[in-house]
């Protein structure tokens, strides 16, 4: 069977993606037999004209369209990319007569929604390395059950039938097929302009040492695109692929181990460590931490294995936020943990939302005030809001704080933004200026020309341009009961389609009044 795969995230900044999860699908269609062509849309402006050319000029028997994520998770800058993926379906149905099928995490944390929106043939959430294989193989022989392939969303019988994702792939037996990465990803001018702290980003390679994950954060979707529990490679399995990478590109300089948390286990990351010393590995690397399970001891083998940077997961500067956030430390911890990094060689950046669930306005200042005393990363990197997904406890507390009602539809950029801290445009100037001040920290590039107030009416009308562009989609489109619901509504009030009215527009008015100039 010949496949197209097509990756669909334009993400660039920190720096641009390998898409490691196309290459892993890749891998596993070549393994099983099938002929494999790949189309990256982050490198065409036309991203229509390139996917229709691509279909003209071969014939594909199937079209695997990957989506990283379903926006680019921003609250000041939203970007929302359902509308591409829809396009690019309907081009397939256009040009040829090959069946679609959507993946990734991006379709993973909203499958019902986005199906019933792009309607391709298939969709498969979670882990689709031996989804797609079985999926190519009932497509190509007509044998199977499409009941039994795990994950898998399709129609039967006119309704949607979700499949329930196993979570159990063997990731033992996983490397991605790094063949498919576009040369352009290891020059090393591809992130010049969004490093806070070097000059150029040299070339990089990306893997995971594991798959999964067994923390609690109130707003994560890992375990619905990954699974509940933990699936590791042996860490020799980790140092071999390392320098099977970087053999076949020697282009590359430095990797990224890109685990959700690398050190949580501890124990387990401590063991890839010791694998790379006693490799003498020597390649420079960095990976993502929580502050949960760092010791002197790990940050020591850390050094000695070559790694030069840390982004922890830090997420907030306030002991009310991190309690909300369910990120099982406190600020306390996150004082030591910085000091810890500050005193060893590494580069250490914190990750943080602004403005979350418990970040009153005044918690949010004492929280700048208190980094700005107390801590000294290389960088901060931070978002104001948080992108809330269906299912999550953040989506509990929008709904209780009034930014939300029941049944609001999670497939459009939506984000949580403490409503009061939203509506003071001292604090969020205070913010700003804050931002601006130290040249380490980032929070959007458009700082210096818009305040954060009136930037945020502007997202705000911008959001809900989405939601309307959505309602005249599906405006007409019939809906989907759920296989197994027959007793489920169809109508909006069960499968809602946002109107622009009640919390954006109250939203909207108390960012207006607050902000005095706003009309």
């Amino acid at each position: 069977m010949r496949v197209l795969l097509i990756s669909t995230n334009k993400i660039r900044v920190p720096r641009p993606a390998l898409p490691i999860g196309m290459a892993y699908i890749s891998a596993a269609l070549k393994a099983a037999g099938h002929e494999v062509h790949v189309l990256d849309l982050l490198w065409e402006a036309r991203e229509l004209k390139a996917v229709c050319e691509k279909l003209k000029q071969t014939h594909y028997d199937l079209v695997g369209v990957a989506v990283r994520n379903l926006d680019n998770l921003t609250f000041i800058d939203p970007i929302f990319f359902g509308p591409m993926t829809h396009k690019i379906v309907q081009a397939v149905r256009k040009y040829t007569s090959a069946k679609v099928v959507i993946g990734g995490s991006g379709f993973s944390v909203e499958p019902r929604s986005f199906f019933e929106y792009a309607r391709p043939d298939y969709g498969i959430a979670g882990e689709g390395e031996d989804a797609i294989v079985q999926l190519a193989s009932y497509l190509e022989s007509g044998l199977g059950d499409l009941g039994q392939i795990a994950g898998l969303c399709y129609l039967r019988d006119g309704r949607l039938a979700l499949n329930p994702p196993s979570g159990t792939v063997d990731v033992t037996r996983l490397e991605p097929d790094r063949s498919v990465y576009d040369p352009r990803y290891f020059e090393e001018t591809v992130a010049a302009a969004s490093d806070l702290t070097r000059d150029y980003q040299p070339a990089i390679e990306t893997l995971q040492t594991k798959r999964g994950c067994k923390m609690y954060c109130s707003y994560c979707i890992i375990k619905k695109t990954e699974g509940r529990g933990n699936r590791f490679k042996e860490p020799r399995q980790v140092v071999d692929e390392i320098k099977r990478a970087m053999r076949d590109n020697p282009q590359v300089r430095e990797f990224e181990i890109v685990d959700a948390t690398f050190n949580y286990p501890l124990d387990y990351a401590m063991e890839v460590c010791t694998e790379m010393i006693r490799a003498e590995l020597r390649v420079p690397w960095y990976c993502q931490l929580t502050p949960n399970a760092i010791t002197p001891e790990f940050v020591d083998l850390l050094e000695r294995a070559g790694c030069i940077r840390v982004d922890l997961g830090t997420d907030a500067f306030t002991d009310e936020a991190l309690e909300q956030l369910m990120k099982g430390f406190d600020m306390a911890r996150v004082v030591e943990i910085d000091q810890l990094f500050t005193k060893s060689k590494l580069e250490h950046t914190h990750c943080v939302f602004l403005g979350g669930p418990g970040e009153s306005p005044k918690a949010l200042r004492d929280s700048i005030d208190f980094t700005e005393k107390y801590l000294r990363p290389a960088q901060i990197y931070a978002n104001l809001g948080i992108r809330i997904l269906s299912k999550t406890k953040l989506q509990r507390q929008a709904i209780k704080a009034g930014i939300i009602p029941e049944g609001h539809n999670m497939f459009i950029p939506t984000f949580y933004v403490e409503p009061d801290t939203l509506a003071d445009p001292r604090t969020l100037d205070y913010v700003r200026d804050a931002y601006l001040r130290h040249k380490n920290w980032y929070l959007w590039w458009g700082l210096k020309g818009q305040r954060l107030v009136d930037r945020s009416v502007e997202v705000i009308k911008r959001v809900r341009d989405m939601h309307e562009e959505y309602n005249y989609v599906m405006k007409g489109l019939p809906r989907l009961e759920v296989w197994g619901e027959a007793d489920e509504s169809t109508s909006e009030a069960k499968l809602p389609v946002l109107k622009a009215s009640g919390d954006f527009s109250r939203t909207v008015a108390q960012a207006r009044g607050a902000a005095g100039s706003c009309s």
